[in-house]
This record gives C-alpha cells, sequence and structure tokens, in this order.
C-alpha cells in the first residue's frame, strides 16, 4: 500500500491535512503519512522484530489499517494512533515468528526486563484483576516525574535500547539502567503493597 515518489523534498502536511486526504479517500494520504511518519513507525517495528524484510511489511499494513479506520476514526493524536496501529502490527508478527523459536530483539529484552516486577499470568487469569493491575500500573506511572514516564515508556511500550534512550537524553547508558531499576522496583512495590504480586 506505501506508494513509491520520486524522492523530491516535499512540504510536510499538517496532521490535520493528512486526516483531511484520508476523508476524502484521497491516496496522497498514505503518501504524506509516509513523508512525515515513515521513519518513526519504522523504527517502532525495528525495535521489536530486528528484521527489515518484516519492518516494510509491518510498515505497508500499518498504512492500509489506517487507511482502513480513517473513516470512521478520525482521531485527535494522529501520531500516537499511528504507533499504536504499527505496535501491534509488530508484536502480533514478532509473536508468529517467535512461537517455535527464540529471537532477541529489544522487545524480549524489555519485557524480561518488566517481568521481574509483574505478577505472574496465573495471578491475573480473570479480566477483572488484570484491569486492576492495569489501573494501578497507571496510577504508579502517574506519580513518576515527566522523564522517568518518557524512560518508561520508550524502553516498555516502544521497546527503544538503552543506547537509544540515552543518547535521547544525553546521559550514560549506566544512568538509564538505574532509572529503569528504580521505577521497576518502585512498581514491584506497589503492586506487592496492593496485593497483586507475591514473592
Amino acid at each position: 500500500m506505501k506508494l513509491n515518489q520520486p524522492n523530491q523534498q516535499r512540504e510536510k502536511l499538517t496532521d490535520e491535512e493528512i486526516i483531511d486526504l484520508y476523508w476524502d479517500r484521497n491516496e496522497e494520504a498514505i503518501t504524506a503519512t509516509d513523508d512525515k511518519y515513515g521513519k518513526y513507525l519504522y523504527m517502532i517495528a525495528y525495535n521489536i522484530i530486528h528484521d527489515n524484510m518484516d519492518c516494510e511489511e509491518c510498515l505497508n499494513d500499518t498504512y492500509l489499517s489506517t487507511w482502513n479506520r480513517i473513516p470512521p476514526a478520525r482521531p485527535k493524536f494522529f501520531q500516537i494512533f499511528l504507533s499504536k496501529i504499527m505496535r501491534n502490527i509488530a508484536v502480533d508478527r514478532y509473536r508468529r515468528k517467535t512461537a517455535d523459536k527464540r529471537i532477541q530483539s529489544e522487545m524480549s529484552s524489555s519485557m524480561e526486563e518488566l517481568d521481574a516486577c509483574l505478577p505472574a499470568d496465573k495471578d491475573v487469569e480473570d479480566e477483572i484483576m488484570r484491569r486492576e493491575v492495569i489501573n494501578t500500573m497507571n496510577a504508579y506511572l502517574r506519580e513518576l516525574s515527566k522523564r522517568e514516564v518518557l524512560i518508561f515508556i520508550c524502553r516498555y511500550y516502544y521497546s527503544d535500547s538503552i543506547d537509544s534512550i540515552a543518547a535521547m537524553l544525553k546521559v550514560s547508558r549506566n544512568t538509564v539502567f538505574r532509572e529503569l531499576a528504580k521505577i521497576r522496583e518502585g512498581l514491584k512495590e506497589r503492586l506487592v503493597a496492593e496485593g497483586y504480586y507475591h514473592e
């Protein structure tokens, strides 16, 4: 679905203008989305699956899914709307690829880190318990500083590498490691205190 265009510098449209193109069923919407967010979306996929061909397919699937959702959707935050679609597609592809074999990626590395402070699946089997754990995590995150939330989301939602987070914040890898460890420990303590995690 991604459209190949000549390499000429085009002025990037605003999110509203791009969404209007989708509403008008104008295929330029996909080109405009790729121009503005293609590299960003590709990086989300790459952090999860580490395979260039799969990333390209995820990108095309993201554009197709966006085309199918707008309309009727009219997202208020277009970049977040796109990143959620891409992340879900990339995670699904990662799960399919790793069903029979172990493939290391930032996705598996970051989830292994987080597993140590989250309750085991058997303790959160029913939907009510799962929602309560999510609510507890969200409440905990709201108490963190903006920087800590950024680090947490970059690592555990977008599966960014420690190196890329450190480069973005202009700090050392050790600083990011320490801050992530502190955040995870705080989350674990909160879950223990509220009875969702037992050591």
